[in-house]
């Protein structure tokens, strides 16, 4: 599975120099002997006096967190050193979430004789003391464990990865074990590597390149910038200025929306009002029912007086008691 995923980065080299018109030349490969072995990068080479705040899972966090075990701040400044023999390919200062970054390369001989490359990253450094294309030796110390300009508490994050063309583009890559490996269990099962004399050809200079500060030496090219700002800087105030209009008149239908909203409510306060006027004197009622039936009454049972003082009645209307 390994050989296969070698042989797809190699693929993927050719492709990405063949679609970017790039050409490999001698200085994009680089002589290297294969590692020893593998040790962790504090507290070389067991870890003593650290442990892993954040592990490694797939599809999440792909490297591991180490911390000093007197917790917060208090490994700020201790020495970080590469778990093998290999190469420098980045040592800048990427910014952003990562601040200083030290990647290097390394060429080992796993148990089955296969020759294979890794890259191991060291992130959040507080300094670095290995410059680009420097070889360096196992357990040599490259640089201090950081806090990225105070952005966290001081720890080393670590990675090792199987890609070669990861570089600082992590989200252009799936996040699982065909890229990575976990770099606790490799360790643990690499301490000791095969031994040999012959060298390897390492190819170098496969990263895509990612923004963050230039290395001192560079300068930067200000020309580039200013034509990438201006024209944001010139369409902007168009469309603000054509979105103008649309912004007045969004909130007048808002408004015309929302005004009958607030009619209906008094509609509905007044109404609660007038059933609390008409529950609230019940007592009265009864008298306004009485008169209405002594109206219905009179209207039905007439009753006239005649000359003599008789008054005439119907044969429903009551007789008085003599």
């Amino acid at each position: 599975m390994d050989s296969i995923n070698q042989t797809f980065s190699t693929i993927f080299f050719l492709i990405f120099f063949a679609l970017t018109g790039k050409t490999l030349s001698v200085s994009d490969f680089a002589e290297l002997l294969p590692a020893t072995g593998f040790d962790f990068p504090v507290g070389t080479p067991n870890a003593e006096g650290y442990y892993k705040a954040r592990g490694f899972w797939p599809n999440g966090h792909v490297g591991e967190d180490w911390n000093g075990k007197g917790g917060g701040n208090s490994d700020l400044g201790d020495p970080v050193c590469a778990i093998g023999e290999g190469i420098v390919v980045q040592s800048r200062d990427v910014r952003r979430g990562w601040g200083n970054v030290i990647i290097i390369r390394h060429a080992f001989i796993d148990k089955n004789g296969t020759a294979k490359l890794l890259d191991s990253l060291y992130a959040h450094l507080d300094s670095r003391n290995v410059v680009l294309n420097q070889i360096v030796k196992r357990g040599q110390k490259i640089g201090t464990i950081g806090n990225n300009r105070g952005m966290y508490l001081a720890h080393l994050h670590f990675e090792i990865r199987k890609n070669l063309a990861i570089g600082m583009h992590r989200s252009s890559f799936s996040k699982t074990y065909s890229n990575y490996y976990s770099p606790t269990s490799f360790i643990r099962s690499h301490r000791q590597c095969p031994d040999s004399r012959k060298y390897f050809k390492v190819p170098i200079n496969t990263f895509a390149p990612y923004p963050g500060a230039y290395p001192k030496g560079k300068k930067e090219p200000k020309s580039t910038i200013i034509e990438k700002v201006s024209p944001s800087k010139t369409i902007n105030p168009i469309r603000t200025i054509l979105n103008r209009p649309l912004h007045k008149e969004s909130p007048k239908i808002v408004i015309r929306k929302k005004e009958p909203t607030p009619k209906s409510e008094p509609k509905e306060k007044p109404s609660i009002a007038k059933n609390n006027i008409q529950k609230s004197p019940s007592k009265l009622d009864h008298p306004k029912k009485q008169l209405g039936l002594l109206s219905r009454l009179r209207a039905r049972y007439p009753s006239t007086k005649s000359g003599t003082g008789r008054v005439k009645r119907n044969r429903f209307s009551p007789r008085r008691k003599l």
